[in-house]
C-alpha cells in the first residue's frame, strides 16, 4: 500500500514551492529584471546635463 501521492496529483504551484533552488533562481531573476528596469527608467528620465 503506497501512501505517497502520484506526481500528477500534486498541483503545479506546490511543486514550484517544494523546489528551493528554483525559488532562489526565480527570486534572483525577478530582482535583476525589476532593478535593471527601474535603473534604466531612471537613467532615461534624467534631464540632459549642461556642460560649463
Amino acid at each position: 500500500m503506497n501512501q505517497e501521492p502520484e506526481r500528477d496529483d500534486i498541483p503545479r504551484g506546490q511543486r514550484l514551492f517544494d523546489n528551493p533552488f528554483l525559488l532562489l533562481l526565480l527570486g534572483l531573476v525577478v530582482m535583476f529584471v525589476f532593478y535593471t528596469g527601474w535603473g534604466m527608467i531612471e537613467i532615461l528620465s534624467l534631464p540632459q546635463a549642461t556642460l560649463p
